[in-house]
């Protein structure tokens, strides 16, 4: 029974192994099971579909290759253990996979694209460890989203986006024990997002970017013991972090002209410490909680350049302390 479970699964691998060359191709597989992989390469398309369902543990989607423009490519994975792996090349293009009910083995989903006017999404929910990865370059004007909700332990999403122009988004909700999200931007008037709400614990974020007319925003609300990280390099850049919780870990750091930065901590036990370089900044940080003599609410603010104004708020009684460097 086994082996004719296997040749039937590389039945329908080989099936959809080949290349597809023709415009308006349309590529629709099933299967059910554990242990099944599958290849699909599809090229020069236009308006082409590629729409993949598993459905068990321990499958594959490894190898997935769409070069197109104005196409559509769908995995859907659920149950167990599962790997998707995909790329598109060309503009105008739709990415999207979703991993559903997995067991404590992890569920991995990358996404690569190349190109203009694309969207890549990734959603992964009800499953014990997880990883999203989406990479997008070479292009303008594309959009990523990462979610991730309802998984059980080790949850990681990143999004890295090279060019003008992109949009970024990391969500992470009610996932339990160690929670990671990252953005990285390279180009001009990007927005990159990373929001993390009711996780257990050990949560961070990492926000970078590179370039000119920047929106950077990182929220985290009901966590412990969490750290967000943001750095943004260039000009007329705009920062925000929003931290809710207790023993809290904020790191701001901004290079480059006209910058503004705010930092928002709610809860016990805080540190707070933000950097910024060039002319015409502004920094506003507030910290709402009691610290004690033995755990203090910290802010560390350094600002050198002309032009600066800086305001620190610390509310919620006693063990506060605020440090504050003007060159």
């Amino acid at each position: 029974m086994q082996a004719r479970k296997s040749l039937l699964s590389l039945a329908i691998l080989f099936a959809v192994s080949g290349a597809a060359m023709a415009d308006s191709s349309t590529v629709n597989t099933s299967q059910a099971g554990s242990d099944n992989g599958l290849k699909i390469e599809q090229r020069g398309a236009t308006q082409s579909t590629v729409t993949v369902n598993q459905n068990g543990g321990r499958n594959t989607a490894g190898a997935i290759d769409q070069t197109a423009t104005y196409s559509n490519l769908t995995i859907n994975q659920t149950g167990y253990y599962n790997l998707s792996s995909a790329k598109q090349a060309g503009n105008n293009n739709t990415g999207s996979i979703t991993q559903n009910g997995g067991g404590p083995q992890p569920q991995i989903a990358s996404l690569d694209q190349s190109g203009g006017y694309s969207k890549a999404t990734i959603d992964q929910q009800g499953n014990g460890s997880t990883s999203a990865s989406i990479t997008q370059g070479g292009g303008n004007n594309n959009t990523a989203t990462a979610s991730q909700a309802g998984n059980s332990t080790r949850v990681g999403g990143t999004i890295s986006q090279a060019g003008s122009y992109n949009l970024a988004s990391v969500s992470q909700e009610r996932n339990n024990n160690t929670v990671t999200g990252s953005v990285t931007q390279s180009g001009n008037s990007n927005t990159g997002m990373v929001s993390q709400f009711h996780n257990s614990q050990q949560v961070s974020a990492t926000l970078q970017q590179n370039g000119n007319n920047n929106v950077g925003t990182i929220q985290q609300t009901n966590t412990l013991s969490t750290t967000a990280k943001a750095q943004q390099r260039g000009d007329f850049n705009t920062l925000s972090i929003s931290q809710n919780g207790s023993l809290l870990n904020a790191d701001v750091q901004q290079n480059g002209n006209n910058n503004y930065a705010s930092s928002t901590q709610t809860g016990l036990n805080n540190e707070e410490t933000l950097l910024q370089n060039g002319n015409n900044n502004r920094a506003v940080v507030s910290q709402t909680g009691t610290g004690t003599y033995l755990s203090t609410n910290v802010v560390g603010l350094t600002q050198a350049g002309n032009n600066m104004v800086a305001n620190v708020s610390q509310t919620g009684g006693s063990g506060n302390v605020a440090t504050i460097y003007q060159h």
